[in-house]
């Protein structure tokens, strides 16, 4: 039954990753399918870790980003994407998938700033203006947009995890 959590897992934290760096958002058609299968999974797999331990990692996956999210420093969906994982996960294994998605992040954060130093801050205006520009009515100049979606750090830090159960032996 271990290998129903890694690759429910895996599978979770990689099309979260895909949207997230696609949409930049993570809906809940996605997140609260997977909280609940999470605590399903834990409360009636002979391997899970019980209801209570599911619940303990959702409850600290919510609270590790709620107050950044309420104070503008990430989204919901960040929220209730740690959420679901914590259920899968138990809240030890989801600190230490934090913990190393966020040095990841930052490292992830440094190259951007990296190369948005070395890119010039704003591209050249072409001849007319395109569909697009004037439909959203932005300018012809603008500066590009790189960002790293959180979830796209997490999901490798989760698959970390994975690997070091799957090593252990579960």
């Amino acid at each position: 039954m271990m290998a129903v959590l890694v690759v429910a897992v895996s599978v979770y934290v990689l099309v979260a990753a895909i949207t997230d760096a696609r949409l930049h958002r993570i809906p809940n058609w996605l997140t609260v399918p997977a909280a609940l299968l999470g605590l399903l999974y834990h409360t009636v797999a002979p391997d899970g870790m019980g209801i209570l331990a599911a619940l303990a990692g959702f409850g600290v996956g919510f609270l590790l980003l709620l107050l950044p999210a309420l104070l503008g420093g990430g989204g919901m969906g960040d929220v209730k994407l740690l959420a679901a994982l914590g259920a899968w996960l138990g809240w030890k294994s989801l600190l230490v998938a934090f913990s190393l998605g966020m040095v990841l992040a930052s490292l992830g954060a440094l190259a951007v700033m990296a190369y948005n130093s070395l890119v010039p801050k704003e591209q050249p205006a072409e001849a007319g203006p395109t569909l697009r520009e004037m439909t959203t009515g932005r300018p012809k100049t603008q500066t590009p947009q790189r960002v790293l979606p959180f979830a796209v750090p997490l999901a490798l830090s989760t698959w970390v995890v994975l690997a070091w159960w799957c090593l252990r032996g579960g």
